[in-house]
């Protein structure tokens, strides 16, 4: 006799059809057809190497080993239940590895992962910050449970994505070089983040679809450090309009972009097998609060 492989449904099955000890009371009392009924009961009886019932008259009676086996199925399946139980109605515990690009972390994640450990106070959890590129990857390879990224070409086979923040993004430079128009700003030097930044990516396409060239980036690590630059006439940046409203931004001038350039949807990433009540509890959090995406 082996339960290698054999599932709490058909040890589900088993067992009802040995308490009503009929196919069509077992079929009625767990609303399945009752072709399907007997084709588990064969195939584990098969599988066991066993007949399990006797088939006398309309009615189905255990045999020795259908005896045997009915202890054993009542054991695990009262497992798999109070298992179930336990992890249901338990506080969600535990770490829990987020990623997000930058300026979603300084302008939308404060207050909203604030909120979030009120109501899940044994949730640690752990922020990495990276451009759309590195965090999708390391959400891929396991390095991070889920990440805030720029909506892009996710592979959707792979990864879930659930929208939960739009951004707008305007084109700054500096206020004393006086430009008063798009164009004039084609031949300014790029203050960027590294390669992999979505945003950098919107901006190139911008310039190169203008007919512009792409001159030297300046790259840098946090959007205070590019504002200042941009302030101090270093070159041109495009960041969220929500990441400008918290810096000091006098010395800089806004350009809007048309809107293909302009709009960005913000998603929460995750792996599609992923079903952990963390990641769960995160997922239903935002996708319940953030509201309409502004």
């Amino acid at each position: 006799m082996s339960l290698n492989n054999i599932d709490l449904d058909t040890l589900e099955i088993f067992r009802t059809v040995a308490s009503e000890g009929s196919i069509t009371k077992a079929a009625n009392q767990l609303h399945r057809v009752q072709s399907n009924i007997s084709t588990r009961i064969i195939q584990l009886e098969e599988r066991l190497g066993v007949s399990l019932f006797h088939r006398i008259s309309r009615t189905l009676e255990l045999t020795s080993d259908g005896k045997l086996l009915l202890p054993y199925a009542n054991q695990l399946l009262n497992l798999a239940n109070e298992t179930d139980n336990l992890f249901r109605h338990h506080p969600v515990s535990g770490n829990l590895k987020v990623g997000s690009m930058e300026s979603t972390a300084a302008s939308r994640l404060p207050g909203l992962l604030a909120s979030y450990h009120q109501q899940y106070p044994e949730v640690q959890i752990t922020l990495t910050t990276d451009t759309t590129e590195s965090l999708i990857a390391q959400v891929t390879q396991y390095q991070l449970d889920v990440a805030f990224v720029a909506s892009t070409d996710i592979d959707q086979s792979t990864l879930i994505s659930t929208p939960v923040f739009q951004e707008n993004l305007v084109l700054i430079c500096a206020s004393h070089k006086q430009f008063c128009s798009l164009d004039a700003l084609l031949n300014e030097k790029l203050i960027t983040f590294r390669s992999g930044c979505a945003y950098r990516k919107k901006l190139e396409n911008w310039i190169i679809d203008m007919g512009g060239v792409i001159r030297n980036h300046l790259e840098m690590n946090s959007y205070h450090a590019i504002i200042a630059c941009v302030s101090a006439g270093s070159g041109i940046a495009l960041i969220p309009e929500s990441v400008l409203m918290l810096t000091s931004h006098s010395g800089v001038t806004v350009f809007q972009l048309p809107e293909r350039y302009a709009q960005s949807s913000t998603v929460l990433i995750q792996r599609s097998q992923d079903a952990s009540p963390r990641i769960n509890t995160l997922h239903t959090f935002f996708s319940g609060n953030t509201g309409p995406a502004v």
